[in-house]
């Protein structure tokens, strides 16, 4: 036990606030305690944003946090050791509540963008294909036909982009629940921006400026072969937490003898 260096209290101007202060003759606030407070601020902040259109549930996790924090660090007995981990099990009551619903409705809303970005050129791709089929002699529809398979890599690569947040997002940590991705993009942003990435790869594929080659299957086949074009799109997808820095390394690549 320590003695608490901490004023605690509910602010009384702001709801769902609460007021820290250094009580006036604390000579010395110990390393557990600045832990708390820093972690009780952190934790209000994700469950003001978690339950902002339910007022009942955020007022009774608001009055259980301002509890924990005023037990470990106002009493002259003060316990910030079990105040921290009162406030792990706080955590873990909201994960276990609120986990399923976020990663589930954040899945939803990504498939749905990803649906929507990529109907229309995958539809374009399909009309291109069967306009080569059925006029196999034109050059112009052959040369459409190229641009084509690099739409069904488009595609295809929205689809990995999904299919890696299913993957990646197993389990949710407690910040995550507001911040699902560290680098805050937005479903339609994330998608737009890696299907722009992709849409690079294919014309270095395209023009082997970059190579790859998995079993039989090659990437320089990407303008000739729909499946191959899908695979590889795909592939990227699923890379897509690595992709910008690829990119940016392969173009400054390209400039090294300059």
């Amino acid at each position: 036990m320590e003695k608490g260096a901490y004023i605690v209290s509910s602010n009384p101007n702001v709801k769902g606030d609460i007021i820290f202060s250094i009580k006036p003759d604390a000579t010395d606030v110990s390393e557990l305690q600045q832990k708390l407070h820093i972690e009780v601020e952190k934790a209000l902040t994700v469950i003001r944003k978690l339950f902002e259109d339910n007022p009942l549930e955020f007022d009774n996790y608001f009055n259980q946090l301002l509890t924990l924090a005023q037990a470990g660090l106002v009493p002259e007995n003060a316990q910030p050791s079990i105040s921290l981990n009162a406030l792990q099990q706080l955590k873990n009551d909201i994960i276990e509540k609120k986990s399923g619903e976020v990663k589930n409705s954040y899945f939803k809303l990504l498939g749905l963008q990803a649906i929507k970005l990529g109907k229309f050129p995958m539809a374009v791709a399909l009309i291109l294909k069967l306009l080569n089929y059925y006029l196999p002699n034109f050059d112009a529809i052959k040369n459409l036909g190229i641009f084509a398979n690099f739409l069904f890599f488009f595609c295809a690569c929205l689809l990995g982009v999904w299919l890696s947040f299913g993957a990646r997002k197993t389990v949710l940590s407690f910040e995550e629940l507001t911040t699902i991705e560290e680098d805050r993009l937005e479903p339609l942003m994330r998608l737009i921006f890696i299907g722009a990435i992709a849409m690079v790869f294919s014309i270095f594929f395209y023009k082997e400026a970059i190579f790859v080659k998995v079993g039989t299957v090659s990437s320089k086949d990407i303008s000739s072969d729909s499946y191959v074009a899908m695979i590889f799109g795909v592939s990227l997808g699923l890379s897509e937490q690595i992709l910008g820095k690829k990119i940016t390394k392969k173009a400054a690549s390209l400039f090294d003898n300059i």
